[in-house]
């Protein structure tokens, strides 16, 4: 990048670590860039992301990000047929809930759709969806070309952030010393290194929807419903209403979903609990739980999840017949059968 640009891009960024002002998609990018490419002291960086996590980050500084990371990424090249979803959410909403999302992407695929499952380890939570997919035995570090013959021959990968964003140790050290949620605890969903057409996205960051369905709008994606539940989880709920931002191209159309919209009763309070893990391994015993067909709580949400990742890309016409199809996935033994096949390809593609 050009001397001046640089230094031009410096002092944007300084004037607005100062006084608190937004940047646009450019220049988060050019300062993404800068960073990257060690031409900005890190110290300087660290001033401007300290201020900006004061405030919510806008949908411009999100994808400004995104396109950044984007430009440096090990991309997951493939020709499966039909649209892939992914259900990855921002996390960290302190909920302590098992790995809902990716149990969802485990339905979704058994229900016939090419799924891309972007996450990485826990940071915040109790347990990363790379966590428990790796005490269930997934190996997550097979070459990238064994990821995209994973989603062809299973209908399923699991895409490890760490591996297709290796830029982002660079920022590592500079975000834990902040010590609070930046801009980049929103950017993950976005970042998905595989072509994804639809996502199902969760926030967890109140009054973050707004700028991440934006954000989503101007990535290009086909289409993106994002969630918040009114209790603060990052996923559909079934305790609570969610508000939902169902995003396309053209237009952002609001809603507002409870679990008898899909079919499903509204859980009490009393059994929030039973969502509750203290680890991977407690988490993977919730997932097996409701792939094996059990009851209650861990399956409704689910399928509540699932169901809405199955509306949003088509397979149902309503929330009701999507959640048909999310229980059917997991009454078949389908959705287990994916789990299985997941965890023997991967051993396999690991060796």
């Amino acid at each position: 990048m050009d001397k001046s640009l640089i230094n031009t891009v410096i002092r944007q960024v300084s004037e607005a670590g100062r006084d608190g002002g937004l940047l646009d998609r450019t220049t988060i990018t050019r300062l993404i860039d800068i960073v990257l490419e060690n031409q900005m002291p890190l110290a300087d960086f660290e001033t401007w992301l300290q201020s900006s996590a004061n405030r919510m980050p806008s949908a411009e500084e999100i994808i400004g990000v995104v396109d950044a990371l984007r430009q440096r990424m090990v991309p997951l090249r493939t020709s499966v047929s039909g649209p892939i979803v992914d259900t990855c959410g921002t996390g960290g909403d302190g909920s302590g809930t098992f790995n809902i999302s990716t149990a969802t992407a485990l339905v979704v695929a058994a229900a016939g759709i090419s799924v891309a499952k972007h996450g990485n380890r826990a940071v915040s939570s109790k347990t990363g969806s790379a966590d428990v997919l790796e005490h269930f035995g997934v190996v997550l570090d097979i070459p990238v070309e064994m990821v995209a013959e994973c989603l062809a021959n299973v209908g399923i990968c699991f895409c490890y952030a760490p591996a297709h964003h290796p830029a982002m140790a660079k920022v590592g050290p500079v975000r834990r010393r902040v010590g609070k949620p930046t801009v980049f605890n929103l950017v993950g969903p976005l970042c998905n290194p595989a072509p994804v057409a639809v996502q199902v996205i969760g926030v967890g960051r109140p009054g973050a929807e707004e700028a991440v369905a934006r954000a989503a709008q101007l990535a290009g994606l086909q289409r993106a419903v994002i969630v918040s539940s009114e209790d603060g989880v990052d996923e559909v709920g079934l305790f609570a209403p969610t508000r939902v931002l169902d995003v396309s191209s053209q237009e952002c159309r609001r809603l507002r979903w409870t679990p008898e919209d899909f079919g499903i009763e509204t859980a009490p309070e009393s059994r929030r609990n039973e969502l509750l893990v203290a680890n991977a391994a407690e988490s993977a015993a919730c997932i097996d739980n409701v792939l094996s067909g059990a009851f209650g709580p861990a399956r409704d949400v689910v399928v509540i999840n699932a169901a809405a990742a199955l509306w949003a890309v088509g397979s149902a016409a309503g929330l009701p017949e999507a959640r048909v199809l999310a229980e059917q996935a997991i009454d078949s033994g389908r959705a287990k059968q994916v789990l299985h096949n997941l965890v023997k390809f991967s051993q396999q593609a690991g060796r």
